[in-house]
């Protein structure tokens, strides 16, 4: 107990949202690049290669090696933004405990057992690669969002999300 209480107190909720935000933003303008015709020949391709209807949460990392690391920048995005000793401990478990929930969320996206949960929104995005991007709210903010009265039989809702 003693060691989860100190385990609390050097968390940063701040930092771990900036950084969840970040990489939400990043993600969302990373795979509108990666859908260019180019990227998605050379690199993207891969990733959607797989069946829908059978993807798990391993498939979530299936794809050329350098999408993972282009997509995985946007963790960085608070450090530019704001005032981060990297060496500080609290930082440290921060950064480390949001990059485990981004990487958590993200496997449960791309697993068909998971839709009870999270919803199938990015599942749809491999049905229909020309939309659903990102988060729900991104989708909606800049109209990539598959409209939910054309395609409301398809999309599930989650408990977690939508």
């Amino acid at each position: 107990m003693f060691l989860c209480l100190n385990l609390y107190r050097m968390l940063d909720p701040i930092l771990i949202a900036s950084i969840i935000l970040g990489y939400d933003i990043w993600f969302y303008i990373s795979h509108l690049i990666l859908h260019m015709p180019w990227f998605f020949k050379n690199i993207h391709k891969e990733h959607h290669a797989l069946i829908p209807k059978k993807m798990t949460f391993t498939d979530a990392y299936v794809g050329h090696w350098s999408e993972g690391i282009f997509q995985g920048l946007g963790v960085c995005a608070p450090f530019f933004i704001f005032e981060y000793d990297l060496y500080d401990s609290t930082t440290i478990a921060s950064a480390g405990v949001a990059i485990i929930l981004i990487n958590l969320r993200g496997m449960a996206r791309h697993d068909v057992n998971s839709i009870w949960l999270i919803g199938n929104h990015h599942l749809l995005h491999h049905v229909h690669p020309n939309a659903n991007y990102g988060e729900y709210w991104l989708d909606w903010l800049f109209g990539t969002m598959l409209t939910e009265s054309k395609y409301k039989e398809e999309y599930v809702k989650g408990m977690v999300y939508w």
